[in-house]
């Protein structure tokens, strides 16, 4: 998948599957939004490259949440000097995968065909092969991280017990992580605002709830981590969520 600008200085990179995002805030550097699969490293330089950056460029890598589609890199950054965020109830779950605990079993979705091929690009990306997690400082609900772009935190528990929203209101932008996705986990195909699937989340109604506190968000381009941007709102997003429901 090429690099995309989304918004002036905030650019989308990653697979079809799976989204990370670069975030170019001039002479301060560039803060990374999430951290793809483990085998992302390999793309890291190239994506950098295409913006005209290069990895001591990057000062932060801001974690939406713990799962290992989306710290895969976080090694790689905090190695040339990049801080590290992630809130603390995600914290052990970045640290060991197999934490995991959904609110359904997988199984109850492997006939559907876009199941069996993400589950096939995260195992040759490297999902069951994570490295070490460094250590994360803390994101704090409602703070502003300083880091380039200053994004604004909102805790949105329910897809993991650390879920947060990143507002980056200079940029007009929200990075959602996996609240909502605009891809069909069952199709592999675009799709409407929805949330994910309850063999995703922790806890679904948990999450349905956690839309709720979008309602302070201003950002008009939604970008989650799975799926293609939304520029109609965040209001919107969250009502199509709300209509599809979780399956």
């Amino acid at each position: 998948m090429a690099v995309t600008e989304i918004a002036p200085g905030v650019w989308q990179a990653g697979t079809r599957y799976v989204n990370w995002y670069a975030v170019d805030c001039g002479d301060e550097g560039v803060t990374l939004v999430d951290a793809g699969l483990p085998g992302y490293r390999d793309q890291l330089d190239a994506s950098l490259k295409e913006i005209g950056r290069v990895r001591s460029d990057v000062r932060a890598l801001v974690l939406t949440h713990g799962h290992i589609d989306h710290i895969g890199m976080a090694d790689v950054l905090a190695a040339e000097g990049a801080t590290v965020h992630l809130h603390p109830a995600d914290a052990e779950l970045a640290a060991d995968y197999r934490r995991n605990k959904t609110q359904r079993s997988l199984a109850r979705y492997m006939h559907l065909p876009g199941t069996w091929a993400f589950l096939a690009h995260c195992i040759g990306q490297g999902a069951t092969k994570p490295r070490t997690m460094p250590v994360t400082r803390e994101l704090a609900d409602g703070s502003t991280v300083d880091v380039p772009g200053r994004p604004r935190v909102l805790h949105v528990p329910g897809h993991t017990d650390g879920s947060v929203v990143l507002e980056f209101a200079e940029h007009g932008v929200v990075f959602v992580g996996d609240l909502l996705c605009t891809l069909s986990m069952g199709t592999g195909r675009p799709a409407s605002p929805r949330l994910q699937s309850r063999a995703s989340n922790r806890d679904s109604d948990q999450a349905l709830a956690s839309l709720d506190r979008l309602q302070d968000v201003s950002a008009g381009v939604v970008l989650p981590g799975h799926g293609r941007a939304w520029r109609d709102g965040v209001e919107a997003a969250a009502a199509s969520a709300r209509r599809v429901g979780c399956y």
